[in-house]
């Protein structure tokens, strides 16, 4: 029997464009263009998983899934967004979601997660990653999360400018800005961290100038 899937997505030609990709892998779903829309169609049909857009004009992700368990409490949840954080990865793995999903490369990932949530419904989110920013952006690496990766890069090369230790900030930086770039191309957010490890590296130059 087909399993089947909430979408939730306030622009139209993204629910569009995930409801017939996930139709076409053989799933049913029921897709929704607010919260309200979710939550009316949440009391008429029952879910397997719940694919939730972060930030709604009405109700966030978070507040939909918290109504949307009371209705459904076995639901599965994963969160989607195009505003990821390192912070919100982390609020969702405290509310006990299943996955907290990028947009940025969603075709890779979405089909694999929900085949796995479907599985493996007793492995939600880590509840912790490593305390180290390198090494937590080496789990996202392993998780194909291209994005968090970068982001977690980014904060590590801020404390390296921090201790002024620019060699260490371009490196990061530069590793940051290739990650991002597999995940978005060359996006606006892509070239300012391609920016930041000029900037360092032209820092780290002027220094090893001044020392000579």
């Amino acid at each position: 029997m087909p399993r089947t899937i909430f979408v939730m997505d306030d622009d139209p030609l993204a629910l569009e464009s995930l409801k017939g990709y996930l139709e076409g892998a053989g799933y049913v779903v029921v897709a929704a263009g607010s919260a309200r829309e979710a939550l009316d169609q949440a009391r008429k049909v029952d879910g397997d998983v719940a694919l939730l857009d972060m930030k709604m004009p009405d109700l966030d992700g978070f507040q939909v899934a918290a109504m949307l368990r009371q209705l459904q409490p076995s639901i599965r949840v994963i969160m989607f967004t195009g505003y990821a954080s390192l912070e919100s990865e982390a609020r969702a793995a405290q509310l006990g979601f299943y996955e907290f999903l990028p947009k940025s490369n969603w075709y890779d990932l979405l089909l694999p997660t929900i085949e796995r949530v479907l599985g493996e419904p007793e492995h939600p989110l880590p509840k912790q990653r490593p305390a180290g920013l390198e090494q937590t952006a080496a789990q996202y690496v392993r998780e194909g999360k291209w994005e968090l990766a970068a982001l977690a890069l980014e904060q590590a090369a801020r404390i390296a400018e921090f201790t002024h230790d620019w060699g260490q900030a371009t490196a990061l930086y530069s590793q940051a800005f290739e990650h991002m770039h597999r995940a978005q191309g060359l996006s606006a957010e892509a070239c300012r961290i391609r920016e930041l490890a000029e900037c360092a590296q032209r820092i780290a130059a002027e220094a090893a100038g001044t020392s000579a």
